[in-house]
């Protein structure tokens, strides 16, 4: 059986990070695609497809756009084993429980986040219901488009609405303490927006 790991690095060119699955000890996107990137861990460990199986994105082109050639992973998942069927007749078979435990381990990994990332996470991890009662679907929350400030999107009537909350932009505590107070005001201020 393969041993399944992945790598956490940051991707400078696409404003986010990328993990990259390595099996026995090998980059899979440097054997197939050379010029791939990983995906954004969050995005890659909430597929549903890595752990019940199906279509798995691992890989998106160089220029960052998910959409714009990715690299996918057929995994097929018995009581057995678990195994990823990759382009090129390249499979590879894993152990259910040391896969699960993998996994498991890379979606808490938290070691990759810079100070922004950590407070995204933070932050979007907050109960928006406030905001949902007023018919606002919160999507996500992104510290990196601007310097001291946490841009949150929400969909309304099928519009995006963007919101830009200050924080210190060193603690990401403070993020979450700012998103906070915010979110309490929300439903005061929702007639405005």
């Amino acid at each position: 059986m393969n041993r399944l790991a992945f790598n956490f690095a940051d991707s400078p060119s696409s404003n986010d990070h990328q993990v990259r699955p390595l099996v026995d000890g090998v980059d899979l996107l440097e054997l197939i695609e050379t010029d791939s990137l990983g995906i954004d861990p969050p995005e890659f460990f909430r597929q549903p497809a890595l752990l019940s199986g199906g279509r798995l994105l691992i890989g998106r082109c160089s220029c960052g756009v998910v959409g714009c050639d990715d690299v996918f992973a057929g995994v097929v998942r018995t009581d057995d084993s678990v195994t990823w069927q990759l382009a090129g007749d390249r499979t590879y078979e894993f152990d259910p429980a040391g896969y699960s435990s993998c996994i498991k381990s890379g979606t808490a990994d938290t070691d990759w986040e810079s100070t922004e990332r950590t407070a995204e996470r933070l932050v979007a991890s907050l109960d928006f219901s406030t905001a949902e009662e007023d018919g606002y679907r919160f999507d996500w929350a992104s510290a990196r488009i601007s310097r001291g400030r946490m841009t949150l999107s929400f969909w309304k009537e099928g519009t995006q609405r963007l919101f830009k909350i200050g924080w210190d932009g060193k603690d990401p505590e403070d993020a979450a303490k700012q998103v906070r107070r915010w979110i309490k005001e929300f439903g005061q201020r929702a007639n405005q927006f």
